[in-house]
């Protein structure tokens, strides 16, 4: 997965003929692995396998199979399974290209699904995205991801459930709970945001400083990647619906459209996310500006009480031969006394003004 701050490079495609295969994204960490599950209504069995020759398209009409491509890093492995299965070098390229918007693509005998997995990263809030890439031919289902993790766990197990609705579906079936899996994750980010933004507001009351004003903006640069990725896929799904692809079945498409509600769901909720970042950001400046009041007024009252007094303080400090009153007796406990009753009649006024 990568982050919205270490965005890859497209730099090696520079040059190149449409269609050729390069791998453009983060570095691969691991090795590509490949399973295949095959399952039934009676029937289910995983396996991994280390060569595309052997995965190859098959003819069982009553078993569906789903072939799970982790990690991208071998290009000449990706490009024999895309021979294999007759995709097209635009596609294997598109899969190859981590920086690819969620589309929709029918061709002839496949369809082609790019869309963003989202997920939370290690950080206080940071969002880390994947590019997961899906094609359905017949009655296989290809998958291809940048890393291997447990993503698809849950789906897995309830692949191995025999009580379990997806067993009796087609691959068509088996496409929309990948797409609504993925989905999900962001209902899981929305749910962590609710929380960030419940500490942000009592942080806004309590004591706002410098980290406040940070992770408000961080927040903001993460909608910004967020709600361009929601917009992405809701156009996707919405192509999608609008298929009229042999491969996808009727009853398939009420599943789709809950999968674009919830897309949409999930777009209003990024829109009002960023409604409240913007008044977040409003009431810090708020607080920061009253705050710095406080500060400007507390300042005032200082200067206020001391400039009377150092008004006489300057008078009595000139270097004038002749002044009479510093003969007299009481001069020096007269002049305190002013200094003492002069601050004294001010914090006085300035209480009764309510400017203290």
């Amino acid at each position: 997965m990568i982050s919205v701050k270490s965005l890859p490079s497209s730099a090696g495609k520079i040059g190149l003929a449409p269609g050729s295969l390069v791998h453009v994204g983060v570095p691969p960490g691991a090795e590509t692995r490949i399973s295949v599950i095959k399952y039934g209504r009676e029937t289910f069995s995983e396996r991994q396998v280390a060569s595309a020759a052997d995965i190859l398209p098959s003819s069982e009409q009553q078993t569906v199979t789903w072939v799970n491509v982790e990690g991208l890093s071998d290009v000449g492995l990706i490009e024999e399974l895309g021979r294999n299965f007759n995709i097209h070098p635009l596609v294997l390229e598109d899969i190859l290209n981590t920086h690819q918007r969620p589309k929709f693509e029918e061709y002839e005998d496949y369809l082609f699904i790019s869309l963003k997995a989202i997920s939370l990263g290690r950080d206080a809030f940071s969002v880390e995205y994947e590019q997961i890439s899906l094609i359905l031919t017949g009655n296989v289902v290809l998958t291809f991801r940048e890393r291997a993790d447990d993503f698809f766990l849950p789906l897995r197990k309830r692949l191995s459930d025999e009580k379990g609705r997806l067993r009796n579906q087609g691959p068509d079936y088996l496409t929309y709970v990948i797409l609504d899996t993925v989905v999900d994750h962001y209902f899981v980010l929305q749910d962590s945001l609710d929380s960030v933004f419940e500490a942000l507001d009592e942080e806004l009351l309590d004591n706002p400083g410098p980290a406040t004003l940070s992770t408000i903006q961080g927040i903001k640069r993460e909608l910004i990647f967020i709600r361009r990725t929601v917009s992405s896929l809701r156009e996707m799904l919405a192509e999608m619906l609008r298929s009229d692809s042999y491969l996808i079945q009727e009853k398939v498409f009420l599943y789709l459209r809950d999968v674009n509600d919830h897309a949409i769901r999930i777009t209003e909720a990024v829109d009002t996310y960023r409604d409240m970042v913007t008044g977040m950001m409003e009431v810090y400046l708020s607080s920061i500006s009253n705050r710095t009041n406080e500060i400007m007024k507390v300042l005032t009252v200082f200067a206020s009480i001391f400039i009377p007094l150092t008004f006489i303080a300057g008078i009595y400090g000139m270097n004038f031969e002749y002044m009479p009153e510093l003969k007299w007796k009481w001069s020096y406990p007269l002049l305190w006394c002013g200094f003492i009753l002069i601050p004294l009649g001010l914090l006085g006024y300035f209480r009764k003004k309510k400017w203290l």
